[in-house]
């Protein structure tokens, strides 16, 4: 009805054939050509997508960290419509269920700043529509499966054509299905020359409905590269990382060709150019719905002012940007606003002591930019057997983890709670050390100087506990017994508790007493290789009778050697999705 009147007040200064609406008046199309190598794009004929400002952009997260994921369309195209990586959306592969609906769609987004919106979704690969965002598509107003990339470039023109559309998202799927059954090539590049006629047509439509009055911005991209032959893709190289970006409007800087310097310059500097995160804040903005800092998107919009550009961790306290201005930047930490640095320092410092997943978002140009991390620490390893062992995590959660097959179980991290562990889980948090005696007996030492032996055939805490560590109970610990950090069983009956000041004391279990001449410290002559490490160390383990891990703050660990009584070099490394699959794992 607004846009009726609008017209009506319209005709008496132009011709009715000329009446420009004037609301609901920005539309979106979005088409996605599902593994469309930019490089091959760019070495062919391709006169509709030369139509178009085509630009290198990247997905796959930043390689190391909590964002990184598999270069695969279920990834690429959750991350392509909600604007956030795995870590946030959780389609980790192909055959992931519904996508995490903290962080919704598009889709989801458009409906719930305007429900008379036109939203639509057309699609050659099913799933983006059947698995990842069925609920989000609820209220959509037409939602096609299943299509050939004819019928979805002919149903998308009639769309369009129709004058209803708001937002339609499109999926072509040709080049990626070629690429897999016969690699770079003849039919890949044929494929690639059929995907630009059906371009063509949509831009056409398009081009029709702005000739009408109405604004449209039109962008092209891909899910995900391919690799040096074409055939596949999933991992983490310079070629599968490498996607494009296509606008029909000339876009901010965010999305052109970076001059400056890259804190990360991993795969040919390929975290210089624009995210796969920034499309669909670039979506909502030019549809004038406002980003909102509790959205927590990792994205930069291609419109408008970029808030603080190419934002990434550069170790676990510290975050950098790229800034060519100056100017207030509003930090906020898990939705609160904890501090305030200019965007010229092009840095800044988490000196909080905050536990567990950590939401950052940083505002400058009233542009939200996110960044997920993990403070997470391991406050203890308990080995159970020759296959398995336990990480309690500073979360209050708990990882089985599979030492045959080097990664965590399916399903966790769990809560650590009287379900989990009977008798454990008033104590959860509390934990900060413990370690396996006997195939009978584990132990857990409190912060609060108290322990409790769990029954490990009984899988329970033993009744009585927890008890005070005191001369009594273990006996010459009781000066120390606030101050356990960490404890190692050695493979005969010496075990080694490590404490916050950064000495160590050294525990007799066959003599139930601490050994004579302890506190030591922890330096390179008794345990070389940890010296510099002695105040971090968070948990040790003893994965086998050969090999420990000692973890750190700041999500690092050491792998040492018992028997050559060492450290091994290379190390510390970061505790990540790489080195320990699924332990930090939100």
């Amino acid at each position: 009805m607004k846009t009726l009147i609008s017209c009506l007040l319209l005709i008496s200064f132009v011709s009715s054939n000329q009446c420009v609406f004037a609301q609901n008046n920005k539309k979106v199309l979005l088409i996605g050509v599902d593994g469309l190598q930019y490089e091959k794009l760019k070495d062919i004929d391709t006169p509709n997508y030369d139509r178009l400002i085509l630009h290198k952009a990247y997905t796959g997260g930043i390689s190391g960290s909590q964002s990184q994921q598999d270069t695969k369309s279920g990834p690429g195209w959750s991350t392509i419509l909600t604007g956030v990586w795995v870590d946030k959306h959780q389609v980790t592969s192909n055959d992931s269920g519904l996508a995490n609906a903290e962080f919704p769609s598009l889709f989801k987004r458009i409906k719930e700043a305007d429900n008379s919106l036109w939203v639509g979704s057309i699609s050659h690969w099913s799933p983006i529509n059947t698995n990842f965002f069925t609920t989000d598509l609820a209220q959509a107003n037409l939602v096609l499966s299943g299509l050939s990339d004819a019928d979805v470039t002919t149903r998308g023109v009639q769309e369009i054509a129709s004058g209803h559309v708001d937002f339609l998202f499109l999926h072509l799927d040709d080049p990626d299905g070629v690429g897999h059954s016969s690699c770079f090539g003849n039919h890949y590049n044929e494929s690639i020359r059929t995907s630009d006629t059906q371009l063509g047509a949509l831009l056409d439509a398009v081009d029709t409905r702005i000739a009408k009055g109405e604004e449209w911005l039109v962008l092209v991209t891909t899910d995900h590269g391919r690799d040096s032959r074409g055939c596949g893709h999933g991992a983490q190289t310079a070629s599968e990382k490498t996607i494009f970006i296509g606008s029909n409007l000339p876009l901010n800087a965010e999305h052109s060709e970076f001059i400056g310097d890259i804190h990360n310059g991993d795969f040919n500097g390929i975290y210089g150019h624009a995210a796969q995160t920034s499309i669909a804040p670039t979506v909502l903005r030019f549809m004038d719905i406002e980003l909102q800092t509790n959205w927590k998107l990792d994205g930069n919009p291609l419109i408008g002012s970029p808030g603080i550009r190419k934002m990434m961790a550069a170790d676990n306290k510290t975050i950098k940007w790229y800034s060519t201005d100056s100017g207030p930047v509003e930090i906020h930490q898990n939705d609160q606003f904890i501090d305030v640095v200019d965007a010229s320092s092009q840095s800044w410092t988490d000196y909080t002591e905050a536990q567990g997943v950590l939401d950052y978002v940083f505002v400058h140009n009233d542009t939200p930019v996110a960044l997920r991390k993990s403070a997470l620490e391991i406050t203890a390893g308990l080995d159970w057997s020759t296959a398995r062992a336990y990480y309690f995590r500073g979360d209050d959660q708990y990882v089985r983890y599979n030492k045959t097959l080097d990664k965590a179980s399916s399903g966790y991290p769990r809560i650590t709670n009287n379900s989990t562990w009977p008798g454990l889980g008033d104590y959860a948090h509390l934990i900060v050390a413990a370690f396996k005696a006997n195939s009978d007996k584990g132990y857990f030492f409190l912060n609060d100087g108290r322990y409790l032996r769990y029954d490990l055939n009984e899988d329970r805490v033993d009744s009585g506990y927890p008890k005070l560590v005191d001369n009594n109970t273990w006996p010459g610990l009781a000066t120390y017994a606030t101050k356990i950090r960490a404890v190692l069983k050695w493979p005969n009956s010496k075990v080694y508790f490590f404490l916050k000041d950064g000495n160590y004391l050294r525990y007799d279990l066959e003599e139930d007493q601490l050994d004579s001449g302890y506190p030591q410290p922890i330096n390179d002559s008794n345990w070389p290789g940890l010296g510099p490490y002695a105040t971090e160390i968070t948990a040790a383990h003893q994965w086998n009778a050969f090999r420990a891990y000692f973890f750190l703050k700041n999500q690092r660990y050491i792998r040492y050697s018992i028997t050559s009584d060492q450290a091994y070099s290379g190390y510390p490394r970061t505790t990540d999705n790489e080195t320990w699959p699924g332990l930090m794992t939100p």
